[in-house]
């Protein structure tokens, strides 16, 4: 107990490094991809996700669905993370 700095649990580890990962992912494609399709295809791939998982969270009876329910809403929010990335390379892409 005294040696704990910070008591940080799985989800919320996970959760911090999906968001990560996802606008780090989002940002090398925006600053280096010259074509717009393979700048989408982050965004794309989660809103694929969050859409299925979506509809197993409807479809799925008990817990199960509320599992679901927040693997699509992360999915969710980690498209409005690309979308703070492409904000970011937008800002930095006007100013040079």
């Amino acid at each position: 107990m005294y040696g704990v700095i910070f008591d940080i649990d799985l989800p919320t580890l996970v959760i911090a490094l999906s968001v990560i990962a996802a606008a780090g992912v989002q940002f090398l494609l925006c600053r280096k991809s010259q074509r717009t399709v393979v700048k989408l295809l982050p965004a794309v791939v989660f809103a694929l996700c969050a859409a299925v998982f979506f509809v197993l969270s409807a479809a799925v009876n008990g817990w199960d669905g509320l599992g679901y329910l927040f693997f699509g809403l992360l999915s969710a929010g980690l498209i409005f993370v690309c979308g703070i990335a492409w904000a970011v390379c937008a800002i930095i892409a006007k100013n040079k």
